[in-house]
């Protein structure tokens, strides 16, 4: 594996893995603020990792696998505490940590076919934002005790961010299965 194991950027990207037990426990208190500060901070941290990185040159093999490793267990951590509170339904939890665990173990067996783990791709970003949008909502209509929320579900327990979360989530996976695929015939 190339570059160091820590580093400013790899450091960062492991912050995320407290913020989001954090984010969790003041989910379940309904503490509004914090839980919204921890998260903003948690997101803001997955840009900024990246940028130093980039900017320093310290982009290493490390931070490719601590960077989606935090997101997964943060978000992980987070979604399964809303499914916990029953704010996202359990059968949206249960697929979306099925996909985590599949790329997971796809990003293991290329690393260890390749050497060097597969960057990750616009389509996993964009589903990391789309997805951390979509809890935060959930979160702030649960901590908000909101009666309008449940009236905007349309399909299965998820509202119309819902939906486009999972379009995400399935989208991602798949794109990340064609280009393993791709990358595999390659080498």
């Amino acid at each position: 594996m190339k570059g160091p194991v820590i580093n400013t950027p790899n450091l960062i990207s492991l912050t995320r893995i407290p913020l989001g037990f954090a984010a969790c426990m003041f989910l379940v208190r309904k503490s509004f603020v914090p839980v919204v500060i921890v998260i903003f901070v948690g997101v803001l941290s997955d840009f900024i990792d990246g940028i130093i990185a980039r900017k320093t040159n310290s982009v290493s093999d490390w931070g490719k696998i601590f960077d989606p490793l935090a997101d997964k267990i943060a978000i992980g951590a987070f979604i399964i505490t809303l499914a916990f509170v029953e704010a996202v339904p359990l059968w949206f939890v249960i697929l979306f940590l099925a996909r985590d665990a599949l790329i997971a173990v796809g990003g293991f067996l290329l690393t260890k076919r390749l050497g060097s783990p597969p960057s990750s791709n616009i389509w996993g970003k964009l589903s990391t934002l789309i997805i951390s949008v979509y809890l935060t909502t959930a979160a702030v209509c649960y901590m908000l005790d909101s009666t309008l929320w449940p009236s905007y579900m349309v399909l299965a327990g998820l509202d119309p961010l819902g939906l486009l979360s999972l379009g995400f989530v399935l989208v991602s996976l798949f794109v990340y299965f064609s280009e393993s695929v791709k990358i595999l015939r390659n080498s």
